[in-house]
């Protein structure tokens, strides 16, 4: 596959079921060492979909603008909305499950899914395993290939990935947290929604409406959880993109800015320096120099 600098709209879920001969309708896919293997695709490429990958071997992952070391019993969490990139000139071995949030949300309540933090585009997107919990997540990855022609049944499979995901990123990344008090379950609500709409929708009144409260209390909410405002987490998302559109993308600062759904560059002019204090221009520069020896 011809390879660019351009982060383009890519779908890679489209393209492995293409590229395996399973034309079908379904809103996930299991994919193999097989299918990576015979997959070149590693410039950026926007998430459109939901990924949980269980790693074989060793890699490296840019994911918005974190970069993470994998090897065995690594597994990583990418929600939609997220810019990522495979550093390498070949995928590498796992089995990855992509899918849409139909999935769970056909058999589930949203509550539970929409509190999973590690698909936010701030958190932390990798959790290692190993020992007998890397064979409890590998056996639950051979049951999604076993029934993955039964879609009655993935919902309850993924549920209990989500379940062993949730439980292990909260002992590693929140303390040994139980569960989620109803206040942190509407930000991490905002958050998904966040990572989804970012670019189009930059009012807090817009995710306020979708879950149903006053933008005061959505703000009074993250300020009590996260310290930070709805506004503030907004443009913390815009930014987080737009420092990697600027950082690997093969984009103008115009680009980037339409990319971001600024109606004009002299907006995201003023965000991007409000936020990171100093200019677009001046962030490109820097992060194009080569390093020093």
């Amino acid at each position: 596959m011809k390879q660019t600098n351009e982060i383009i709209k890519f779908d890679l879920l489209k393209h492995l079921k293409l590229q395996s001969g399973e034309l079908n309708s379904l809103p996930y896919f299991l994919a193999t060492e097989k299918h990576f293997s015979q997959t070149q695709y590693t410039a950026p490429f926007n998430n459109y979909f939901y990924t949980i990958g269980l790693m074989h071997g060793d890699a490296a992952i840019s994911i918005g603008t974190k970069q993470y070391r994998l090897n065995k019993g690594s597994v990583i969490t990418i929600g939609p909305g997220i810019t990522c990139q495979w550093l390498g000139n070949t995928l590498p071995p796992m089995q990855t499950f992509f899918f849409y949030d139909e999935v769970f949300l056909n058999n589930f309540s949203s509550t539970f899914f929409f509190s999973l933090e590690f698909f936010c585009p701030d958190a932390h997107n990798l959790l290692q395993f190993e020992g007998a919990d890397l064979q409890e997540i590998e056996q639950l990855f051979h049951t999604l290939d076993v029934l993955k022609h039964r879609p009655e049944a993935i919902g309850g499979i993924l549920f209990a990935i989500l379940q062993v995901l949730q439980k292990k990123y909260w002992q590693v990344y929140s303390a040994g947290k139980q569960e989620l008090s109803p206040k942190e379950r509407i930000m991490a609500q905002f958050r998904s929604l966040v990572a989804k709409n970012f670019a189009r929708h930059k009012d807090v009144s817009f995710y306020a409406a979708s879950l149903h409260i006053t933008p005061k209390y959505l703000s009074e909410v993250l300020l009590e959880t996260t310290g930070l405002t709805a506004k503030k987490w907004i443009d913390i998302h815009l930014m987080q993109e737009a420092k990697y559109l600027l950082s690997h993308a093969g984009l103008s600062i115009k680009e980037v800015a339409h990319k971001l759904g600024y109606a004009d560059s002299s907006h995201f002019l003023k965000a991007f320096k409000k936020q990171e204090s100093i200019s677009p221009s001046v962030f490109k520069t820097r992060k194009n120099q080569p390093a020093l020896k």
